[in-house]
């Protein structure tokens, strides 16, 4: 019998709910080595003062650097924006809802029947920033920490909803508290929404080969090119930017719509380019040099 994999997670209850699936799919052929805390940031902090890239894996990585474990689980789109030299994101989960959603204490409610006064918890500024733009009759809380803890804030009524992305919700199990899926096109998902990335070290083919049964090939292609954005536009994981790759399928081409979304809180100020093209990079890079030639560059660096 092959020595089981050592896989590497965060130690916040979301990461190991993600990680539980991986697991049960890898079984017996991998097990938890150990929950990392998180070097330098986790849930539990206030996302809105988040200013650089890759902060919430630092320690993982380390680990996995080092030998101490074969494979790190990461939400992709809190996971570094550059592949760390000597290790690679070897396997992309198929993906999940990107969109965020509504949560109250009345799953009836939704955005658009929330009372003018209510107040919204969020600790984003994507989120913040769209939902003053949609409702600027609202009234948008910063709230963090993980999804229990503002749970509890929203039933001992000191917030009457929240923002969180839905993914969270489906993988805690809590899918019958979400009021309302949000669109996309009223809060814009953030790029490597809902993307679960398996990481190993660049070199270590044997592990590769022995996850590869859980990569999905369309959520790598839209997984590459929402990481190509960021990097030409210089975004992670709360910069203001959104975006997201849509693959359409129609039976006889496959072609890829490509969305960012810069924007700035004070001023309200929005870019918003979207491209469709046979080509995911391709369009992906179109995309880009249409922002920039926009003004996003400067728009990000202001916010």
């Amino acid at each position: 019998m092959r020595t089981p994999l050592r896989i590497g997670a965060r130690a916040s209850r979301m990461s190991l709910a993600q990680s539980a699936p991986l697991l049960a799919a890898l079984a017996p052929d991998a097990m938890l080595l150990r929950p990392f805390s998180g070097e330098g940031g986790d849930r539990e902090d206030n996302r809105a003062t988040l200013e650089s890239d890759g902060v919430f894996s630092q320690e993982i990585e380390s680990a996995l650097l080092a030998g101490e474990i074969d494979v790190a689980v990461h939400c992709l789109k809190d996971a570094p924006t550059h592949d760390t030299p000597g290790l690679t994101m070897a396997a992309y989960v198929r993906r999940d809802d990107i969109r965020d959603c509504l949560v109250t204490r009345d799953p009836a409610d939704t955005l658009d029947t929330l009372p003018p006064g209510a107040t919204v918890g969020t600790a984003s500024v994507r989120r913040s920033t769209a939902v003053r733009t949609y409702r600027p009759d609202l009234e948008v809380t910063p709230l963090r920490g993980p999804v229990y803890s503002r749970l509890e804030a929203l039933f001992s009524r000191e917030v009457d909803a929240l923002i969180v992305a839905s993914c969270s919700m489906d993988r805690l199990g809590l899918r019958h508290r979400i009021g309302e899926r949000i669109s996309p096109e009223i809060i814009c998902p953030p790029l490597g929404a809902a993307i679960i990335a398996l990481q190993t070290r660049e070199d270590d083919m044997e592990t590769r080969k022995r996850i590869s049964k859980l990569h999905h090939l369309e959520t790598e292609v839209e997984a590459e090119a929402e990481r190509l954005v960021l990097r030409q536009m210089g975004g992670f994981c709360n910069a203001p930017l959104a975006g997201y790759v849509k693959t359409n399928d129609n039976g006889n081409q496959v072609t890829y719509t490509v969305r960012a979304r810069a924007f700035s809180a004070e001023p309200a100020i929005a870019i918003d380019i979207r491209l469709t093209g046979d080509n995911a990079t391709t369009t992906a890079l179109a995309v880009c040099r249409k922002l920039t030639g926009h003004g996003a560059l400067d728009i990000t660096e202001r916010a």
